[in-house]
């Protein structure tokens, strides 16, 4: 495979995708149980799609058709292709809302296009050969590509890595694991030079710290995932890393997609999410309804395809979020790529309270931006527990940094009105509330309990 960030333009990456896409399109249209029904249903004909261009023909792929038939989305290849196009090396899992999660299968070929983009993304976000890696992500239960691909990630670079291991892995081997202080003592004594992780546990992990008297001087990167994080929410972290004892400390934030098995990644602060290997993906920005190409900067549905997969593979599948998407030379870094140059926005992860449409990712921002808070968890109920008529409540539980109890109540209340127009009930926890741990390895802003009407 060629150097997928060396294109010096965007016709000259096109034609190369367009190489790989066919031998892509080759396989689906006679292998892939979904499209290959679903073509013959619509009447498309490989000669239909011949490149980049084309794809516009085809229809979008939803989260739901996925879920609905996962082993439809892989291809099923008969023994005259090599081995490595067949052979499965691993299988990871969609982290869903509901259910259980969706399986997502890499063959031996992916997993080589995997450690590609996972060497590319820290190409972009400016790791050295002298860079160690703290893996913050916990083991889970279904298999994530968080912690997996950290570790793989550092191998394809040649770089150390030391994997904190959050958490207890299982009750069948509560040693498999480590406690809070625990962590912080090893991120104290392993030196890292990175901390990868998901924010909200970062955030946690830093303060107790703190607490402790643990620095971190040799932390100069911060690569975070899996959750919302906005500018306030950057700034708060780079001056908690900066009483630690790091003395520049960059926040380097990922837009993780698990159907990539990696993430969109800033050059640098504000660049944008580079799309890191153009060769293997391609994003459109689509309107919602219509689902065609909106024009380069303007907000549209995020759109993926994969140009060069064997396993798990999706034309057309939208992600669920809106953006605006560019094309072109990054002009920080100088990379021919796609980009999102705004912060993606869950298209249907607005909720209604009290007759209001919020967008809980401004909730989380407001509250992880406060100093005071060591950690939060937003829950919406029925004021009358178990009556779906009865109003909707909002309900925030925190833990506080030791600041007094009255004025933080105050602040919270005053904050996450202005911030989407709701007056909350504010409970102050212990750090080791339920409500503030077990909630798997990345935090939802916003639980809703509301009971429905039937």
């Amino acid at each position: 495979m060629a150097d997928d960030l060396s294109f010096d333009s965007v016709q000259e990456l096109t034609r190369a995708r367009n190489e790989v896409l066919n031998a892509t399109l080759d396989r689906i249209f006679d292998f892939h149980p979904y499209y290959k029904a679903l073509f013959a249903g619509q009447g498309v004909k490989r000669a239909d799609i011949r490149g980049i261009e084309d794809l516009v023909r085809l229809p979008l792929t939803s989260k739901a058709d996925y879920v609905g038939d996962p082993a439809g989305f892989k291809l099923s290849l008969p023994d005259a292709f090599d081995a490595e196009e067949r052979i499965v090396w691993d299988v990871m899992y969609t982290t869903g809302s509901t259910g259980n999660p969706t399986p997502f299968a890499s063959t031996s070929y992916d997993f080589l296009n995997i450690l590609a983009l996972q060497h590319n993304m820290l190409r972009l976000r400016g790791v050295t050969a002298n860079d160690v890696i703290m893996n913050l992500f916990p083991l889970t239960k279904h298999p994530h590509g968080a912690f997996a691909r950290a570790m793989n990630a550092a191998a394809v670079y040649n770089i150390p890595i030391v994997a904190a291991m959050p958490g207890a892995a299982s009750a069948r081997h509560p040693d498999l694991g480590n406690r809070m202080d625990e962590v912080c003592t090893l991120v104290g004594r392993s030196k890292p030079t990175i901390l990868w992780g998901v924010p909200s546990y970062i955030r946690k992990m830093l303060a107790r710290a703190e607490e402790m008297g643990v620095k971190v001087p040799s932390v100069r990167l911060v690569f975070v995932t899996g959750e919302g994080f906005g500018e306030e929410a950057r700034r708060q972290l780079v001056d908690q890393l900066k009483r630690l004892g790091s003395l520049d400390p960059k926040i380097s934030v990922s837009y993780g997609i698990t159907e990539m098995q990696g993430g969109m990644v800033e050059c640098v602060p504000g660049a944008g999410y580079h799309n890191p290997a153009p060769l293997q993906f391609y994003f459109e920005a689509v309107d919602p309804e219509a689902h065609r190409p909106v024009a380069d900067g303007e907000d549209g549905l995020i759109v993926l395809t994969h140009l060069d997969r064997r396993g798990t593979a999706m034309l057309r599948y939208a992600l669920g979020d809106t953006a605006r998407l560019t094309r072109g030379k990054c002009p920080h870094c100088g990379v021919t790529t796609e980009r999102l140059v705004s912060v993606p926005v869950r298209r249907d992860g607005f909720v209604k309270i009290r007759g209001m449409l919020v967008n809980p990712q401004a909730l989380a921002d407001a509250l992880a931006a406060d100093p005071g808070i060591a950690d939060f968890q937003a829950i919406l109920d029925n004021e009358i527990e178990g009556d779906a008529l009865s109003m909707d409540r909002l309900r925030v539980r925190l833990a506080s940094r030791g600041e007094d109890e009255a004025s933080l109540r105050r602040r919270v209340v005053d904050k996450v009105k202005a911030t989407i127009g709701v007056q909350p009930m504010v409970e102050i926890v212990g750090s080791d509330d339920p409500s503030l741990t077990g909630r798997g390895w990345k935090s939802k802003p916003l639980i809703d309990l509301r009971k429905r009407v039937d």
